[in-house]
């Protein structure tokens, strides 16, 4: 067997497809390099008493074939796997089971799980799951050492729908391990794999098997221009810790860290209806303070979305690109998406579907008033900024994802470009075809009745009328 040198000597003798010149290449290692040791140099134990987690040596890199495929290297055997289940479904529940089962018994691997999953009824007080169960590590985005079980994670295992994979890159707000998506959602249209092959294509992954499709993500940063003039500021200029995070979620004072100002602190999301609901964490995204003006910034996989906010006003945005004002945004709002983030919100209001591998950003009107005023992509590497003007009748907002949404006051900006941190999704068959499939089975791309086929045509003498004879 190859040395993982020997294959990335093997892999860099092969001819290479072209990324767009402009486009920020992806950080191709993720994982922990130094094997078996937490941030202080010491094992990972656990605080409870419960089976210590084991130690984390594969890391990873994605390398591109020749075919343009994207592949993983693993320079060890993967040992730790997070198992993310979509909520308060019991056939979600039924397969997170034999899923978690294969993994600790014939795999031998640690497996994490979040907390608000394992006190479900219907994981919780299953007799017959109780021995896979006790051997369950919870996982929780409250817990101090969350960084740490993040950097030993090697790769997750998504079981739900594009929800579920959308909570997923927002808990990794910096390099993401490989997902395996499996399709258990309504729509589906970012999880190729079917749970049925589960055994298989963990399996696969495990040996170092199979396809990834690296989808791209934004970097969305807030600027503030008066941060002494919002509702929320402190005394000092500078928004009130938790401000940024009540605005995610309207119960976050009962769900919080007990340490909300730590750098790893981080955050609830509002829980669904019932009292079985768990609440599901955001990871804090950063905060800068220069001079007079505030900046936050998070990990964007779909979209973010600029609108009027509360204002009745038709919107007046500005929009930059690298530092060259391109246009004015009178409308509704305006979009820019990912590739991925194409076939969602942008999809709906008129924009192009992008394939994921393409490094480009959609820039989408939202209702303009202006019929000329056409989606448009730009290359990946360019950077977009849209501000509200001063002079502007109204406010505006943002949101990320459909999340995270936050008032804009006039003369606040918001900065988009592509993130160096993708999100590397395990292929079905490959990036295309899985693509492809998506656009026909989800979004029913091009359905129609066919035309009908033409009789064929009859010979010359058919046409003919001979006259009776009288």
């Amino acid at each position: 067997m190859d040395s993982p040198a020997d294959k990335r000597k093997q892999f860099a003798s092969q001819p290479k497809g072209r990324r767009t010149s402009s486009a920020p290449a992806p950080a191709a290692r993720f994982g922990r390099s130094a094997a078996g040791t937490n941030a202080q140099g010491s094992p990972p134990s656990r605080s409870d008493g419960g089976p210590t987690r084991k130690s984390s040596g594969s890391f990873r890199e994605f390398l591109v074939d020749a075919s343009g495929e994207t592949r993983l290297l693993w320079y060890n055997t993967p040992t730790n796997v997070l198992v993310i289940k979509k909520y308060r479904d019991r056939s979600v529940t039924a397969k997170f089971k034999d899923v978690t089962r294969f993994l600790v018994e014939d795999k031998g691997m640690s497996v994490m799980v979040e907390n608000a999953v394992l006190s479900e009824k219907d994981v919780h007080n299953d007799n017959q799951f109780s021995n896979v169960l006790s051997q369950l590590h919870s996982f929780s985005c409250d817990d101090p050492d969350c960084d740490d079980k993040m950097a030993e994670i090697d790769f997750i295992v998504c079981l739900g729908g594009d929800g579920t994979l959308l909570y997923v890159s927002s808990l990794f707000q910096e390099s993401v391990p490989p997902i395996l998506a499996f399709r258990l959602g309504s729509l589906g249209f970012l999880t190729p794999l079917d749970v049925n092959n589960y055994r298989r294509i963990i399996s696969d992954v495990i040996d170092g098997r199979g396809t990834l499709t690296l989808r791209s993500r934004l970097t969305c940063h807030i600027n503030r221009a008066h941060p002494a003039s919002t509702s929320s500021s402190t005394s000092n200029g500078s928004l009130a810790p938790d401000d940024f995070h009540r605005q995610i979620s309207p119960d976050y004072r009962k769900h919080r860290s007990p340490s909300p100002t730590s750098p790893s602190a981080l955050t609830g999301r509002q829980p669904l209806a019932g009292a079985d609901s768990p609440p599901v964490c955001f990871r804090r995204s950063s905060s800068v303070i220069t001079n007079s003006t505030q900046t936050s910034h998070m990990l964007v996989l779909n979209e973010v979305v600029i609108d009027r906010g509360q204002s009745a006003y038709l919107s007046n945005l500005e929009i930059y690109c690298n530092g060259r004002q391109i246009t004015d945004v009178q409308g509704d709002g305006l979009i820019v998406a990912t590739p991925t983030g194409s076939t969602a919100y942008a999809a709906a209001a008129g924009a192009s579907m992008v394939h994921p591998s393409v490094q480009a950003m959609v820039v989408t009107p939202i209702c303009p008033h202006s019929l000329s005023f056409r989606p448009i992509m730009v290359p990946g590497g360019v950077k977009i900024e849209v501000k509200v003007p001063l002079d502007g009748r109204g406010t505006g907002a943002v949101s990320c994802d459909g999340k995270n949404r936050q008032e804009l006051a006039r003369g606040d900006s918001v900065s988009i470009s592509m993130s160096i941190y993708p999100l590397p999704c395990i292929d079905g068959a490959d990036h295309v075809s899985d693509w492809f499939t998506s656009l026909s089975s989800c979004l029913h791309w091009n359905v129609r009745t066919k035309q009908k086929q033409l009789d064929a045509e009859e010979d010359e003498h058919d046409h003919v009328h001979t006259i009776p004879e009288e």
